[in-house]
């Protein structure tokens, strides 16, 4: 019992180290850099924008290998996908309030888009035809 509660503890001591492979290099460095919360909402904006680049080249990537039922159904989750997200990370900032809500809103908003990058993009790796995605599948 204690080995699978150590075991536990270990993966989630290390699963934020591996997402936090996914950040552009840039934002290691502005947050670095950065001495303020205002600085460091500056630095979740522009890797924000990073990330929603790389989930929108991945969503078009996805969408022209999808057959059109598929590409219906992809852009139906991702609208509720967006209103989610968006609708989750204001509540972030309502919850923390004061000075770390901006931050707390920000810092849901690039991670859930980042996510969502990750999640396409293993959709649309190669020999991935276990959920029917690739064409001729």
């Amino acid at each position: 019992m204690i080995k699978h509660y150590l075991a536990g503890i270990a993966l989630a001591c290390t699963l934020p180290l591996a997402m936090a492979d996914d950040h552009s290099p840039a934002y290691g460095q502005c947050m670095d850099k950065a001495s303020s919360t205002v600085a460091m909402s500056e630095c979740l904006k522009a890797e924000t924008q990073v990330q929603d680049q790389r989930l929108n080249a991945v969503y078009k990537r996805l969408m022209g290998k999808l057959a059109a039922d598929q590409q219906k159904s992809l852009r139906d989750v991702q609208r509720k996908w967006l209103a989610y997200r968006d609708g989750n990370c204001q509540f972030h900032r309502q919850a923390s309030g004061g000075t770390m809500a901006q931050l707390e809103g920000g810092t849901c908003l690039m991670d859930m888009t980042r996510d969502r990058a990750a999640e396409l993009e293993r959709v649309l790796a190669p020999g991935n035809d276990g959920l029917g995605y690739r064409r001729g599948a």
